[in-house]
């Protein structure tokens, strides 16, 4: 079966109340069907290492840690799959089944934070995100999902290559002070160590 199909339908169902022993069982489906759409990747494990429910906890804890350290309504954790110049969402917090079914898998298009940062390699912020050129085809999906700003941080490997991103949403529009920022970057860099742990 095509891994893409499977991530997509995996993503929209662990969006809805579920037992817990079906969701842990999903867990599992969801990270074999990343794994198997990164077989190309360094950071790939075989299927007795990698440790799905692990993965995904680590990948829940980012967010929830990135949403509480910046004050934001939301945030994303994807996985950067340079082999298929993809972004996988590992975990987020607080959208709808929409938005994550949309933006589950996306091929970085240079108009979302995200795409932008792994490109650069450094962090992009956006105060404003209807004041924003670049984000203009995503801002009817923004809107929609209820964030107005955002900042979006790679997360690297040893080599400082990006392997994913964590991203936070505001639901007003608002500028991001360099102290914030900093103490961000220290998370995003414990983030991306325990990332390389748990993929390779």
């Amino acid at each position: 079966m095509d891994p893409c199909i499977d991530i997509r339908r995996y993503r929209e169902l662990l969006a809805r109340d579920m037992p817990k022993v079906t969701r842990s069982t999903l867990e599992w489906l969801l990270v074999n069907a990343v794994r198997e759409f990164a077989s190309e990747e360094p950071y790939a494990l075989p299927a007795d290492h990698l440790e799905a429910p692990g993965l995904m906890t680590m990948a829940e804890k980012a967010v929830a840690d990135s949403v509480r350290l910046m004050g934001s309504q939301f945030g994303v954790m994807q996985l950067y799959v340079a082999s298929q110049d993809t972004l996988l969402m590992l975990a987020y917090r607080n959208f709808d089944s929409g938005f994550v079914s949309q933006f589950s898998l996306f091929k970085p298009d240079g108009c979302t934070t995200c795409s932008r940062a792994i490109a650069s390699g450094s962090r992009v912020t956006v105060a404003n995100i209807e004041r924003d050129p670049l984000f203009e085809r995503h801002l009817p999906a923004a809107l929609a999902a209820g964030f107005r700003s955002l900042q979006s941080t790679p997360l690297k490997g040893p080599s400082g290559a990006p392997i994913g991103v964590l991203t936070t949403h505001f639901a007003t529009p608002r500028e991001f002070a360099n102290d914030e920022l900093e103490q961000f970057d220290a998370h995003a860099q414990h983030v991306s160590a325990e990332l390389v742990r748990a993929w390779g």
